[in-house]
């Protein structure tokens, strides 16, 4: 399982305080929902682009509840899941700010996720509906700018994606979906 928390560091200063061990857990396993204390599991890395357009092998804090024996990893909102490109990144490229660093230097990434953002809209319209607070739009060519309106940028809207419809921003992921008993 995972989960998405707001985090107030940089890519560059979450890798320098070494962010992954200051993470703490809720009180509450979010798979089987029983107020716990989630052990520290390890941790993996995975690879971010900065804002400055450069690759970072990050550390990923993960966690085990001693009940349900499932984990959780806790993942920075600056990162999406299953992807190196960050929300705010794919948000430059879609705004169309093509002179930022990291939107020049990874264009043609930027493009893909575009394409797959795209591509999923049918499926997160269907799964979020109104339930941004603001009525989803009738085709495909209105979804940035509804998706633009219902939240205030990509990087907590796609954490409330996660948190609140259990669905990612590209794709549906089963690391966002409770375990089956």
């Amino acid at each position: 399982m995972q989960r998405i928390y707001r985090s107030f560091w940089t890519p560059e200063e979450y890798e320098r305080q070494e962010g992954w061990r200051h993470i703490v857990p809720e009180s509450t396993c979010t798979n089987c929902r029983l107020a716990v204390i989630l052990h520290r599991h390890g941790r993996y890395q995975r690879w971010v682009i900065t804002l400055l357009g450069k690759l970072l092998y990050l550390w990923i804090a993960r966690f085990l509840c001693p009940v349900c024996r499932h984990t959780i990893s806790y993942l920075p909102d600056f990162a999406l899941t299953y992807r190196a490109l960050g929300p705010e990144t794919l948000q430059g490229f879609l705004e169309r700010k093509l002179d930022r660093p990291d939107v020049r230097t990874f264009f043609d990434l930027c493009a893909s996720y575009r394409r797959q953002l795209y591509r999923f809209a049918p499926e997160l319209i269907r799964t979020v509906g109104a339930g941004l607070g603001v009525p989803p739009p009738r085709s495909v060519e209105g979804f940035w700018p509804w998706l633009k309106k219902a939240g205030k940028g990509l990087r907590p809207l796609a954490r409330r994606l996660v948190t609140d419809f259990k669905i990612g921003l590209l794709k549906r992921y089963h690391c966002h979906q409770p375990a089956r008993p």
